[in-house]
């Protein structure tokens, strides 16, 4: 095998082995690929001879699809083993003519592909990229964005091959673009390497040296030590290019470490031989003939000619520094030898070209005759087209003239129904409007008489202490002072619930969730109350969930909080007990607060959490309350996405409880 076949079938199995194991192939472009990884640089007479019996198989059950499939089979097998490039491209041709027949459109895109990739091991790599571009075209319909790619690499193999840098880089960042959308890593890390090359090469080292340390993270990330290794010779040459010796030599050695496990003499080989230039280049001949000699020494066992080629010449050169000049004669020898033979197979291969273009000319004709082909049966699709589109057209007329009738009838129907649906909705307005007068009547009578006692108690608890200050004795006094600080505090309650509530239906409170302990805010408002209760002798235990973190309004949930511990001690009498519990169920947070009170009926209980509705109970220790409290524990609770409720049993006590959304980052672990 020639080096230039060497060169091109293993640049392209370094392109596909990149992209094995990836998610949802496309089966077609791993039938192609396989050849690559299965039949590259080997001679294989039972994959010729399978291939054969598919074919006759085939004809013999009259399955054209299947005949196609054996054709391209064989010519993948004449390109990769044989390399017998005319036969390649009769069974190519072959294969598309059966598919353009039957419009196997995502079959031609890898047909396609593969006569260009016989036109590009000819040399005539303007018909690769029209071959390329055929192809394109064709994956324009099935937009699989895995051909995409494969597509764009191959264009910008070509590109690079021609020279032309701006396109190759466009073609290869088209790649990239693709391997966004999908699980794209091999790609991208190919991409990123012929980047860093085309960088390289116009001589910005600085962003050759980012694109290639970006493909070498992804090669890692896929855990590919061949590919890896490739990439840190790579760095190492150019840090030697940009005369940064020590971290040439660094990346020189990691790659000779993986070339090394992986048993790759020609890998070893290349790198002793960079290693060994960058020596000779600094004037240290010693150290550059014993890496020099290790090359060759891998070069020889590989039996990579190229890797020779470059010892013998850095030898001789060594030899000659050294003195030793019939050493060195006999390595420049050496080395015209080899540089004469590979001339030689260079010209065979160049002659080789020249007659296999001379007869793909006739082939090409073929090409074109199925272009010409393909090209009519579209005129005669778009013909077809106008004529259905003509066709279409007069329906759609005929059917408005029809629609615009029908729409005539249809329309004055809708407005009597639109006027009848008016009517019903001024009416359910105009019920809304007296159901709210109502409850706004009810609500100002509730706070009207709530303002009123505790404003009259205060008038009367000070009126007292101005005209019988001197007739009453200190405890008549301490005793006046605590019923008037216990009318300011249920004035105060009830101020401070109306402002609250008040603020709610203006919209001026902003509920804005975030994640907090909720059994954190129970032992806050235990620790507020704690003396309220202790002077009725009442105890308050907090159980809950460890971390149970809800999703709500910090403030408004509080708010809750207090006004219905201050109504359990408000309503149970001395030694009682009060429980705070919070626990989970179904992404909630449930938290009640217990008591051991006088508890409720189900009439009394229906009346709660009404606006409508005044009802109003005295504690046990005769403290008073508005009603208004409840009405906006509800409404807080509602506007956070929870709800609430009671439970009482006359006599025993009562358990008011609500739900709030739990929070992602709540754990619920149990004490």
């Amino acid at each position: 095998m020639s080096p230039k076949a060497i060169i091109f079938f293993g640049t392209v199995l370094f392109i596909l082995t990149g992209f094995a194991g990836m998610a949802q192939r496309n089966p077609r472009i791993d039938f192609y690929e396989k050849f690559f990884h299965e039949n590259a640089l080997k001679n294989s007479d039972s994959a010729f001879a399978k291939a054969e019996a598919k074919l006759e198989d085939a004809v013999g059950s009259h399955d054209i699809e299947k005949k196609a499939e054996a054709h391209k089979e064989l010519g993948l097998l004449h390109l990769t083993v044989s390399q017998d490039f005319d036969k390649a491209m009769d069974a190519f041709i072959q294969a598309l003519m059966i598919e353009e027949a039957l419009k196997l459109n995502s079959d031609q895109i890898i047909t396609y592909i593969c006569i260009s990739d016989v036109f590009q091991h000819t040399g005539n790599f303007e018909k690769a990229l029209e071959m390329l571009q055929q192809a394109e075209q064709l994956n324009l319909e099935i937009k699989d964005n895995h051909t995409s790619i494969l597509i764009f690499i191959r264009l910008g193999q070509i590109h690079f091959q021609l020279g032309k840098l701006e396109d190759a880089r466009e073609d290869f960042q088209g790649a990239l673009n693709f391997a966004d959308d999908i699980d794209g890593t091999p790609y991208e890390a190919e991409a990123y390497f012929q980047q860093a090359r085309i960088e390289t090469q116009k001589t910005n080292y600085e962003k050759a040296l980012e694109l290639f340390k970006t493909s070498l993270a992804k090669r890692r990330q896929l855990y590919d030590k061949e590919k890896e290794a490739i990439c840190l010779n790579e760095i190492g040459g150019l840090y030697s290019l940009m005369k940064n010796t020590e971290k040439a030599l660094a990346n020189y050695v990691v790659a000779l470490e993986i070339w090394e496990a992986l048993g790759n003499k020609e890998g070893l080989a290349t790198v002793y031989n960079n290693v060994g230039a960058l020596y000779y280049k600094q004037g240290n001949v010693e150290r550059a003939k014993l890496n020099l000699e290790l090359a060759l020494t891998a070069a020889k066992e590989a039996q990579s000619q190229q890797q020779m080629r470059r010892s013998y010449e850095y030898l001789s050169l060594v030899f000659k520094d050294l003195k030793g000049f019939e050493r060195a004669l006999a390595y420049k020898e050496d080395y015209i030898t080899i540089t004469d033979f590979m001339q030689q197979e260079l010209d065979e291969q160049k002659l080789l070209e020249a007659q296999n273009r001379y007869e793909f000319e006739k082939k090409e004709g073929q090409i074109q005759k199925l272009e010409n082909i393909k090209a009519a049966r579209e005129n005669e699709l778009r013909e077809e087209k106008q004529t259905r589109n003509l066709l279409i057209t007069i329906v759609v007329f005929v059917a408005i003239v029809l629609l615009l009738v029908l729409y005539g009838y249809l329309s004055k129907r809708k407005t009597n129904k639109v006027l009848q649906v008016a009517n019903d909705t001024v009416r359910n307005q105009n019920a809304k409007l007296q159901e709210l007068n109502a409850t706004k009547d009810k609500f100002f009578s509730i706070i009207s008489h709530d303002l009123k006692g505790p404003l009259n108690s205060l008038t009367s608890f000070s009126g007292l202490l101005i005209n019988h200050t001197d007739s009453l004795s200190k405890d008549e006094i301490r005793m006046l002072a605590k019923d008037l600080d216990k009318s300011l505090k249920n004035l105060f309650a009830l101020l401070e619930n109306l402002l609250e509530w008040s603020r709610s239906q203006t919209g001026n409170i902003e509920f804005k969730a975030e994640a907090f302990d909720i059994v954190a805010l129970l032992k806050q408002n235990q620790e507020l109350l704690l003396q309220q209760a202790q002077n009725k002798k009442i105890s308050i235990v907090v159980q809950g969930v460890t971390d149970a973190v809800v999703n709500a309004h910090r403030n408004s949930v509080n708010t809750v909080v207090r006004n219905l511990l201050s109504n359990a001690i408000k309503f149970t009498p001395p030694e009682g007990h009060i429980t705070l519990k919070a626990s989970t169920a179904e992404k909630k947070v449930i938290v009640s607060v217990t008591d051991t009170g006088v508890g409720m009926s189900q009439e009394v209980m229906d009346k709660l959490f009404r606006i409508d509705t005044k009802h109003t109970t005295k504690g046990t220790a005769d403290e008073k309350g508005t009603g208004l409290g409840l009405i906006l524990c509800k409404e807080f609770i509602e506007k956070n996405g929870g709800r609430i409720w009671v439970e009482s049993v006359v006599g025993k006590g009562s358990s008011f409880n609500f739900e709030l959304p739990l929070a992602a980052t709540s754990v619920s672990v149990l004490n």
